[in-house]
């Protein structure tokens, strides 16, 4: 291969590392990474800009020597000359500037409704720690430390809760107390949100949530907030909540129903999870899929699917704008 050919195939591959360089810059100048990543993330993305830029630069220096042909050669019994055939190199490289370009051209959007219909809207915020906590659950129920040790089995009509602690979700309501003012006393607040070593901190959170006259969903507490309101739904029937997100349908919901939804982000966009809540409103249909609102309402609980969960009806609405951080990630400090 000659110098020259040689020599142009170090600076295609200097322009792709700093196509990819340059693209991270622009996506955090203008704060759309946050559409691709988490933003503990950001940080390492930054620094992998840094090692694009650097190597990019040695491919120039490495351009540079073999176009005036004192390119160093290679002792490690491997040929790393690159194929002479236009078709294969072609291939090989628009493997790499077409992912690229498409990252210059297309707008930078978030996830909506078309996705979270692919991915499937999650309604049960706390399925999975109701799995891991069933999946380590002892044979026999766990006697309530706030109940008397003669106490039978759980029970909800109206004198409050006695007997043994029920799984977290149970039906532990304490007769129609739900919606009034938080118990006084530990013990009581211990039989109404009872607890394991994997709910203990949703248990506390709970009983901080339940002195609340409206229940705010917060964007860095949402979904611990959810998954709380989802473990023991049953004793935060008839309380309030406001909560914003964008507005999602299903061919199955009534006319009257939506979901408010926002998608949950571990790491990165592949990983991304949709979760809301169930809202009925007389109204509904005033609101298009993907636009944004705020919603607040009274706890209810409802089926859907087989599955009980937690539905909102729905007292006002007020359209909103999408935040600038449209994704919500998981609280690192909740539990801790």
């Amino acid at each position: 291969m000659s110098p020259r050919i040689y020599s142009l195939h170090h600076f295609i591959k200097a322009s792709i590392l700093f196509g990819f360089a340059m693209y991270i810059v622009h996506l955090v100048r203008t704060d759309n990474i946050l559409f691709y990543i988490a933003p503990r993330m950001v940080d390492y993305v930054k620094w992998s800009a840094v090692a694009f830029y650097a190597i990019a630069v040695y491919q120039v220096y490495q351009a540079i020597r073999a176009f005036f042909g004192s390119a160093a050669a290679c002792d490690c019994d491997h040929d790393h000359t690159p194929s002479s055939s236009l078709l294969k190199n072609t291939v090989i490289y628009g493997l790499f500037f077409f992912p690229l370009l498409l990252g210059f051209l297309l707008p930078d959007t978030s996830m909506g409704s078309s996705l979270a219909a692919k991915k499937g809207m999650n309604l049960s915020s706390s399925s999975n720690v109701k799995k891991e906590a069933s999946s380590t659950a002892p044979s026999a129920p766990v006697p309530n430390p706030a109940a008397p040790s003669s106490g039978g089995a759980a029970s909800s009509n109206g004198s409050g809760t006695t007997g043994s602690a029920a799984a977290p979700g149970a039906a532990v309501t304490p007769g129609d107390s739900a919606g009034k003012t938080a118990p006084s006393s530990s013990g009581n607040q211990d039989a109404m949100f009872p607890s394991d070593r994997f709910t203990e901190h949703y248990a506390k959170y709970a009983k901080e949530l339940y002195k609340s006259g409206v229940i705010p969903v917060k964007e860095n507490m949402y979904i611990e907030t959810l998954t709380t309101l989802d473990l023991y739904l049953d004793q935060f029937i008839g309380k309030k909540l406001e909560l914003t997100g964008f507005v999602y349908r299903q061919e199955d919901m009534k006319d009257n129903q939506f979901v408010v939804g926002r998608f949950s982000i571990q790491c990165c966009s592949a990983d991304a999870s949709p979760f809301g809540v169930l809202v009925e409103y007389d109204r509904a249909k005033n609101f298009a899929d993907d636009s944004w609102v705020t919603v607040t309402g009274t706890i209810q609980k409802t089926k859907f699917n087989d599955m009980d969960i937690m539905l909102l009806k729905v007292e006002k609405v007020a359209k909103a704008e999408p935040a600038k951080t449209q994704y919500v990630y998981p609280n690192i400090d909740f539990g801790t």
